[in-house]
């Protein structure tokens, strides 16, 4: 189990993600509202070229993507609604349906991951302090969001996937959030599909909030990649010997984060065929922060 600390910031506004009620596809808020986000294709980790089609459930309204870091804005979808679809536009790629909490004014929904394929993303929250099962928790990956059953187990369905590489895929953060928890961060790695077309990430561990030894989120090692912009896609991965800990895919602003106990790590960045030097750190303390020097992809 792998777990990771991430923000995500689309046009300068925060993340909105919370555990919303049904309401279906349209109505139930009232007025007009503005969907911001980005898509990204999970074999290459950055956008897609012919742009994709982003519309409300339906066809309408609709738009495309901006080629350059596969952001879109969608106005006009209706006060409430829960509901997205993307067209890849890519070869016998499929659609692929989002949903989310019921929007209201302008609401970032975040990255939408697409791909040649689906899966359904499996696991389950459990307490770190006990080891027993957590209901109810909100759950987000790729793009998707759902909620664990009694037993804490999530199915998350029409999760992006591509069988050629697993790459981004690897690097795309989940995240677990329940009453009296910390938020908990997570990838698949180093997960595989199963021939039911299932990945299962297995357990995560959540934190309660009271505990006397708390984590020190949001994260304690932090870095960027060079240049600005041109990072995008990048894949950091933190490692301790030749273990992979930690894979962060790097946004626009060029931006990782980290999450981990104490101990001394290497960052590695790759994106393609172009990497940086790999960083040393040493990490004393779990509230400590550590910023890594900027490092520029060749």
């Amino acid at each position: 189990m792998k777990r990771l600390s991430i923000f995500f910031i689309v046009a300068g506004l925060a993340v909105i993600i919370g555990c919303g009620g049904g309401g279906g596809v349209g109505g139930g808020g009232g007025g007009n509202a503005t969907l911001i986000g980005r898509v990204l294709s999970v074999v290459t980790g950055g956008p897609l070229n012919p742009a994709a089609s982003v519309q409300k459930v339906g066809g309408s309204p609709s738009t495309t993507t901006d080629l350059s870091d596969g952001s879109f804005s969608l106005a006009n979808v209706g006060g409430g609604t829960t509901q997205a679809q993307v067209i890849p536009n890519q070869p016998a790629w499929p659609l692929f349906t989002f949903t989310f909490p019921a929007a209201s004014g302008s609401t970032v929904i975040g990255d939408l991951w697409v791909g040649p394929e689906k899966v359904t993303l499996r696991g389950r929250a459990i307490n770190s302090t006990n080891a027993q099962p957590i209901a109810n928790a909100d759950v987000t990956f790729g793009g998707q969001n759902g909620k664990t059953d009694a037993l804490g187990i999530f199915n998350l369905g029409e999760v992006a996937y591509a069988t050629s590489t697993q790459t981004a895929f690897w690097g795309i953060a989940g995240t677990v959030r329940a009453n009296g928890f910390f938020k908990t961060d997570f990838n698949a790695a180093p997960n595989l599909k199963d021939g039911a077309s299932i990945v299962n990430v297995g357990d995560i561990l959540l934190t309660p909030s009271n505990d006397p030894n708390p984590p020190g989120p949001p994260y304690n090692i932090t870095g960027r990649v060079l240049p600005i912009g041109g990072s995008t896609g990048c894949i950091v991965t933190l490692k301790q010997g030749a273990t992979d800990l930690r894979i962060y895919n790097v946004g626009n602003d060029g931006k990782y984060y980290f999450w981990i106990a104490p101990g001394t790590y290497d960052v590695t960045f790759q994106k393609g065929a172009q990497t940086a030097p790999t960083q040393n750190v040493n990490l004393t303390q779990p509230n400590q922060t550590v910023t890594v020097p900027d490092v520029t992809l060749n």
